[in-house]
């Protein structure tokens, strides 16, 4: 049986779908064959939105051998090394939005990295349980982490068993005796709009019992706000909750946090001597580089593997957020030296940690999507990616070993992207070797990408991510691909999760951004949401700097920001370009504050009446949307 790929239609698809289920596939429609033999082909069949697995419970644990080796480890969220602490009122506030009212509920959870996001959710999740609550997690089908038996071939199908129109015994439907069902999507930013869509609306059919989602991100950004107003125009109630720093909780300091660190990374290395470690002035000084969880914790293991490895020697030379970066990656590199000298691997460590580099821009993926991405970054020869692989493994095992993906990246993210920082050139870490052909490999492997469905995503979000901290990757390495691959940028329009990294455009400096070009691009075009981050990156980059980023528009010479005018025409240019994708709250803002400008300003009537036409075709837009949603 062979299942066609076909792009889905852009409105609601008629479907047979029920309870979520656990252990299964959430397709976009359903289509049931029986009775038949030989080889069938199905026309319209859609490929899959989601996984649905059990929310995870156990915890795994390291030995003291594997912590000294790669203690980063330590560090992961579901090693849970660090006990848990605080979010009082973010609990509290959790817990409200479950128990309330409505019977289904969407809250997005967001913040900066490191800020503890999973392990709220992860203690939200057990508290739910714990009050009766069945709880889940979806993971969208670009990650290619299995759920139940493996597939091979191009041409398999999973078990119907494995689909929730046809639940057996290989497939666990939630309880349905439970006081209702909680759904955590972690990494929702990266998930397509329609397809988060479909995961809310799947909340509508639990089968009489209250539905709540949980989305975890990082940005509330570009991608939320028309999420947002869709779910408000559907009925649905959506609130968020912004995760602050735990060094300004009122029952946490970053002295503490760092003192309960320390204690559980001496206790997990067996280096009683780290102890009496006291944190670095600069941790207690609310510097902005430490006012994550993660960059404290990340302080106290650096402090403590320091002194265990060197007793007499003080923890000297560790004092920013990078310089502690770069001594755990150094301690990464010891450990791939380490695994070369003794034979366990034969790749050299050099091209190990470009397997590495392209892990952290793609993450997991499947043997064939690995080995042309090793091909098109250029970390290896095509023939030599099996062994790249199994070496890169040894490091870096599977988080799912039966699922047959290689690449595993380094954990957890935030070192990730530092080390895409630090191993690309240009970045003034003395600690840190960076390595020649991390230059422009990004441009490479998404130019190389070749349709592949979860490069553009993963990579996009982890480049964009770490230029929003290292400038030297936000200058030469992501303004490069608007600079010179916007093509490239907009075609990724289906991967919702690129808006991230656009809005990065709003903190490079004026010199680059004046060489930026956006077309406007013709009405109904495909990468509207993408177009319009752009659009506001550059706008608003140019507002606070003065002067026109080069957007192309004849007549229009660079911006005087003393002149209102000048301004509002501004506003007004972006306003039009949004329109024109078919956003229009996003439209109307734009508007909205063109006539503040204007309006008490002696009238320019050419451009009032472009404002006011461009307003009304917005406002009928709008109502033509409000009434297809209704229908």
């Amino acid at each position: 049986m062979k299942w066609p790929k076909r792009r889905r239609a852009a409105g609601p698809v008629a479907r047979s779908r029920g309870s979520w289920v656990a252990r299964s596939v959430v397709y976009g429609s359903v289509v049931q064959v029986s009775g038949v033999t030989g080889d069938v082909s199905v026309a319209g069949g859609e490929p899959p939105l989601y996984r649905v697995e059990v929310f995870p419970q156990a915890r795994t644990r390291l030995t003291v051998e594997e912590a000294r080796a790669q203690p980063a480890r330590l560090l992961l969220a579901r090693q849970g090394v660090v006990p848990f602490t605080g979010r009082a009122a973010e609990l509290a506030r959790l817990t409200r939005w479950r128990d309330g009212a409505p019977p289904v509920s969407v809250l997005l959870l967001h913040g900066s990295g490191g800020q503890g996001k999973t392990r709220l959710a992860a203690r939200f999740a057990a508290r739910s349980r714990e009050a009766g609550w069945d709880v889940l997690q979806a993971r969208h089908a670009s990650d290619p982490a299995p759920v139940g038996p493996a597939l091979v071939g191009p041409a398999a199908v999973e078990p119907a068993a494995l689909r929730p129109t046809a639940v057996g015994p290989a497939a666990r439907r939630a309880d349905k005796t439970g006081t209702g069902v909680l759904m955590v999507a972690d990494y929702a930013e990266r998930w397509p709009v329609a397809d988060l869509l479909e995961l809310i609306r799947d909340a509508a059919r639990q089968e009489g019992r209250p539905a709540r989602v949980l989305l975890v991100a990082r940005p509330a950004g570009a991608w939320w706000q028309p999420l947002a107003n869709r779910l408000d125009r559907m009925g649905l109630e959506a609130q968020q909750l912004r995760l602050s720093t735990l060094a300004d909780d009122p029952i946490t300091s970053a002295g503490d946090l760092f003192a309960a660190a320390r204690e559980q990374f001496a206790a997990a290395l067996e280096a009683p001597e780290a102890h009496g470690v006291t944190p670095p002035s600069v941790v207690l000084s609310k510097d902005s580089g430490f006012r994550s969880v993660l960059a404290i914790h990340m302080a106290a293991l650096a402090a403590v593997d320091r002194v265990r490895r060197s007793p007499a020697q003080a923890p000297a030379g560790l004092d920013t957020p990078a310089q502690f970066s770069a001594y755990l990656l150094n301690r990464e590199r010891d450990h791939w030296q380490t695994l070369h000298a003794n034979g366990r691997v034969t790749t050299p460590p050099d091209t190990l940690g470009r397997a590495v580099y392209t892990a952290a821009l793609t993450g997991a993926m499947t043997y064939q999507d690995g080995r042309a991405a090793l091909t098109a970054i250029d970390a290896c020869r095509d023939g030599d990616a099996a062994r790249l692989f199994t070496d890169h493994a040894a490091p870096y095992p599977s988080s799912t070993p039966h699922a047959g993906t290689v690449l595993e990246p380094l954990y957890p993210d935030v070192l990730a992207e530092d080390f895409i920082a630090l191993t690309t050139p240009g970045h003034e870490v003395e600690d840190y070797a960076p390595d020649p052909w991390a230059t422009g490999a990004a441009r490479r492997l998404l130019a190389g990408k070749g349709g592949l469905p979860g490069w553009p995503r993963h990579a996009f979000y982890a480049l964009a991510s770490a230029s929003a901290r290292w400038p030297h990757l936000a200058e030469h390495e992501l303004a490069p691909l608007y600079l010179t691959q916007l093509e490239l940028v907009l075609e990724s329009h289906d991967d919702d999760a690129v808006r991230l990294g656009l809005t990065v455009l709003a903190t490079l400096p004026t010199s680059v951004l004046q060489r930026i070009r956006v077309p406007n691009p013709l009405p109904g075009f495909a990468g509207c949401v993408s177009f319009a981050a752009i659009s506001a990156g550059v706008t608003c980059g140019m507002l606070a700097d003065g002067e026109d980023p080069g957007i192309e528009d004849p007549g229009v010479e660079n911006l005087d920001d003393e002149d209102p005018y000048e301004r509002a025409r501004a506003y007004l240019r972006h306003a039009e370009r949004i329109a024109l994708t078919g956003s229009t709250e996003d439209s109307l803002a734009a508007i909205d504050q063109t006539l503040a400008i204007l309006l008490p300003l002696p009238a320019d009537e050419r451009v009032l009446r472009r404002v006011k036409a461009l307003k009304e075709r917005v406002l009928e837009a709008l109502d033509r949307t409000e009434e297809a949603d209704q229908e």
